[in-house]
């Protein structure tokens, strides 16, 4: 390589400039031993080492990000910050997911690190990655923190329901991947859809369900995503007394009154199918299950608030105003 300063010209051997490389980029690299290497070195001309500093310095500047996107090996532990990768076309430093992200047809399928709320530290190490990234929700907390002693970025976004939140994680992502650019671009045409929006209130009752297997179920008070896409898609969420999650009774269910059941297709198909949801104990004393009413979403589309939230809205309300 040929360096020029102050008029001079300087003809600089190849392991020298991979030293100086070795100094700035590779954090693995003993300083002290990479300039013992340069100073071994017989260059043509004599060089100071102030002016390798100087050559270092430029060639790092060009290189180091280069040498960061190539290495970069991701675990998404949530699946709406796996579709923003896709759509950002992030998704080829992917490594592994979790069970709740949903991989493209059309791509190669990704080794699974298990359920974003019962992480294991072994498991996600295995893949070697050097960021982990998700919602405030992933967890346990040791293993969080297990993952950040061993030197793994952690980048967690918050868990927030609103009708920005889509554009918020875009654009979170999009900047903590240096995808600026293609980010501003995605949450510009989210944001149009949002505008577009055209939803009509109605006095719709509805009641989420939700299932983990075929003896339990529960439903959805305020404070969590289902209540807050009820509420922004145009209905009335059924049942307000209490805050989050708890299991249904018969007794709550007839005083709810739904007018409609809301649930996610895997919980649905989980807890046996719309037959078995018919025979709850009480469910035929409200409107919803004299008149059968009941609209199934894809898990991920209904509760992650991700890029196609938009969508899901304007679905949802014309449902109520078919209920209405």
């Amino acid at each position: 390589m040929i360096l020029s300063l102050k008029k001079e010209t300087y003809r600089i051997p190849s392991n020298t400039i991979l030293s100086l490389i070795l100094i700035l980029v590779d954090k693995q690299t003993d300083p002290s031993q990479s300039w013992r290497m340069i100073r071994s070195q017989k260059p043509i001309l004599k060089h100071s080492r102030y002016q390798l500093f100087a050559l270092a310095i430029s060639i790092a500047l060009v290189v180091s990000p280069l040498l960061s996107q190539t290495k970069e090996r991701i675990v998404s532990v949530h699946g709406t910050i796996t579709e923003i990768l896709y759509a950002l076309n992030l998704n080829p430093l992917l490594v592994a997911v979790d069970s709740t992200s949903s991989i493209p047809k059309d791509s190669a399928p990704l080794p699974v690190v298990g359920y974003q709320r019962t992480l294991t530290t072994e498991g996600i190490l295995s893949f070697k990655p050097t960021i982990l990234v998700g919602l405030e929700t992933a967890g346990p907390a040791q293993t969080i923190q297990n993952l950040k002693d061993t030197g793994i970025k952690v980048s967690l976004f918050p868990d927030e329901y609103k009708l920005d939140t889509p554009i918020d994680r875009v654009l979170a992502v999009g900047k903590l991947f240096g995808k600026n650019a293609e980010a501003e671009k995605l949450a510009g045409q989210i944001r149009t859809q949002i505008q577009s929006l055209q939803l009509k209130k109605t006095n719709v009752k509805v009641l989420f369900l939700y299932s983990r297997n075929p003896s339990s179920i529960f439903i959805s008070g305020v404070g969590t995503a289902a209540h807050a896409m009820i509420s922004l898609s145009g209905a009335k969420n059924a049942v307000t007394e209490f805050s989050e999650y708890k299991p249904l009774t018969s007794e709550a269910l007839v005083k709810a009154n739904p007018d409609i059941i809301l649930m996610p297709e895997t919980s649905a198909e989980g807890f046996g199918g719309t037959k078995a949801i018919w025979s709850i104990n009480g469910i035929e004393l409200t409107r919803a299950g004299k008149e059968k009413n009941i609209i199934l979403v894809d898990d991920l589309l209904l509760l992650g608030f991700g890029p196609r939230l938009p969508q899901v809205l304007k679905t949802l309300n014309d449902k109520w105003k078919q209920t209405e």
